[in-house]
């Protein structure tokens, strides 16, 4: 560590090699016939970034080009697969275009350069079709620039590269790239890379796909189900039902109608996870609305100690002190159930029954697992307090 601070330290001094010209013109006097902002991003493990020139066309059809600006950020501690961070540097780009767009006191034609084809294609694609972390970044892209707008460039002609996989300062004061964009720059359009859509083939990128093989009814504002969940004593009977009424919800709306005359277990799997999301909006749709904008929750609330995130599935997750540890994700990142609630009661008796009527502590521990409730012992020995069969073992012989 000393070694690379030492290092790092003796080429800090080359940053006084470097000068950035205040004017973006640089010494052309003539009439601009045609000005755009090019905007390159590129993403490595270790960081991701963008860079923003200007190319400007004189009326005697001179090209400049010249550096507005650049941004970077390091990748997050989270791991994520490269496409995600090319994305994310996408994001990053678009988000600094409007802001230097909108200081500018001209109007310029806005380009995006990737080179990554994944990140591309989802770009030009419909967000809708993806999963929800590539799905939200998607439409915020779309939403401040249009799929015409991007293109795809050989990575050696991507000058964020630069950002992504670092240099030293000396380096970087001499590199053309860096300062003045790609060759291609200052050439016509049609000599720039393709920007067809058509490059790219849609199977590289399907593992990122959301496909929806049954319908999920989504909770509405009036938080009311299909399925009265204080009829039920047993969560087995419920998620079953459920998955019935999605599955006839899924054969009314496709072609294909499942006739099959038993419940699969993706359809189980489907209803337990709709009954987990309905549960945490109808308890925590607040605290649920205040972490999407990345604020903070309240000192009074409950789950404030369990320092909540929201997980890619959308569901309440504790982000807890097992990051490191040997364990499955469930274990590491827990669901967070309300304690007063019909299905939180129905799931405690299932764990409870599964480990053959055992104790508060081991149906805590089995609970645990998956799921956190605050004060989920109290709810535990109630629950184990009103069961008949462990009332029968633990009763006591008469005097």
């Amino acid at each position: 560590l000393r070694h690379k601070w030492q290092q790092w330290s003796s080429e800090a001094e080359g940053l006084t090699e470097i000068k950035i010209p205040r004017f973006y013109l640089g010494d052309v006097d003539q009439e601009l016939s045609s000005v755009d902002i090019h905007c390159f991003s590129d993403a490595s493990k270790s960081a991701y970034g963008t860079i923003l020139y200007l190319r400007f066309v004189t009326c005697n059809n001179k090209i400049e080009t010249s550096f507005i600006c650049s941004k970077s950020r390091v990748a997050p501690l989270k791991s994520l697969t490269l496409p995600r961070l090319e994305l994310t540097a996408a994001l990053l780009s678009a988000r600094l275009a409007k802001q230097v767009s909108s200081c500018l006191k001209f109007n310029a034609n806005i380009y995006y350069w990737t080179d990554s084809l994944i990140s591309y294609y989802w770009i030009c694609g419909d967000s809708s079709a993806f999963k929800p972390y590539i799905k939200n970044r998607v439409q915020e892209i779309q939403l401040l620039s249009d799929p015409s707008q991007w293109g795809h460039c050989p990575g050696k002609d991507n000058p964020a590269d630069l950002i992504s996989r670092g240099t030293s300062a000396v380096k970087l004061a001499q590199n053309e790239l860096w300062w003045h964009g790609p060759p291609w720059l200052k050439l016509a359009p049609d000599h720039w890379p393709n920007r067809q859509r058509d490059i790219l083939d849609s199977e590289l990128c399907s593992e990122e796909l959301e496909y929806r093989s049954s319908v999920h009814v989504a909770v509405t504002q009036q938080r009311e189900s299909l399925v009265d969940i204080n009829r039920f004593s047993s969560l087995k009977k419920l998620l079953k039902v459920t998955a019935w009424v999605f599955r006839f919800v899924n054969n009314a709306r496709i072609v294909n109608k499942s006739m099959n005359f038993y419940i699969t277990a993706d359809e189980i799997q489907n209803a337990e996870y709709f009954w987990l999301k309905y549960v945490q909006y109808e308890f925590y749709s607040a605290k649920i609305l205040t972490l999407k904008r990345n604020e903070q929750l309240r000192c009074s609330s409950e789950i404030k100690s369990l320092v909540p995130y929201l997980g890619e599935d959308n569901l309440l997750r504790i982000t807890g002190r097992l990051l490191e540890a040997d364990l499955c994700f469930g274990e590491k990142h827990p669901v967070i159930l309300p304690r007063h609630c019909k299905f939180t009661e129905l799931l405690v008796i299932r764990e409870h029954e599964r480990i053959g009527h055992c104790g508060v502590s081991a149906t805590l521990t089995q609970l645990r697992k998956n799921y956190w409730i605050p004060k989920g012992r109290q709810l535990v020995k109630t629950i184990i307090r009103i069961c008949l069969i462990c009332k029968k073992y633990n009763a006591k012989p008469a005097d």
